[in-house]
């Protein structure tokens, strides 16, 4: 791995290790705002960007992805009863996106444009994008449903906070977020 490569994985892991000690009121803040914002009025709209970065795994190199979508819908909590087992679990309120309304672009995936010479290479090619799903339920839990790989749902739990960046992993894979509040209506 090139001096470059390192210099960027700890840029991009610094946040969430600096912010792993005392964030769980950040996220809890963060979180609260968001629903908030899209529960009072029909209007409203919470557009999310993210990047994720996974390392590399045997003979297949470190990969970065970079994603756009957009919260809209609202899901209150509910709570369902086992009568078998006399449990009351609840089940958290979650914000929600629509079928195949993000996109993520991949640095792995490149398009040559052959219009001018020289030929020029882009990475993160806009003509190879996976479409998928957000939700953000209200302990914090963020999912990315990736609707081009059969709905395959990678949660990213025990999330930490600094400031908008809600930043956390599934597995090795780290995960940041942004959110941005607008009206629509």
């Amino acid at each position: 791995m090139n001096a470059s490569r390192k210099l960027a994985g700890l840029l991009f892991a610094l946040p969430l290790l600096v912010g792993a000690e005392a964030s769980a009121g950040a996220c809890t803040t963060l979180v609260n705002s968001q629903f908030s914002w899209i529960q009072q009025n029909g209007g409203n709209y919470i557009n999310v960007t993210g990047v994720s970065l996974k390392q590399s795994v045997g003979t297949v190199g470190p990969v970065a992805s970079y994603f756009t979508g957009g919260l809209t819908g609202y899901v209150a909590a509910s709570f369902v009863f086992n009568p078998a087992t006399g449990v009351v679990t609840r089940i958290p309120g979650r914000l929600t996106s629509t079928v195949n309304s993000g996109r993520q672009v991949f640095n792995d995936r490149r398009y040559v444009s052959t219009y001018a010479t020289p030929s020029r290479w882009q990475n993160f090619s806009a003509f190879a994008q996976d479409n998928v799903q957000l939700e953000l339920d209200d302990t914090g839990k963020v999912t990315l449903i990736l609707n081009s790989w059969s709905n395959t749902r990678v949660n990213i739990t025990a999330p930490t906070c600094e400031g908008n960046v809600l930043s956390g992993f599934a597995g090795t894979q780290a995960h940041s977020f942004t959110f941005e509040q607008f009206y629509l209506g």
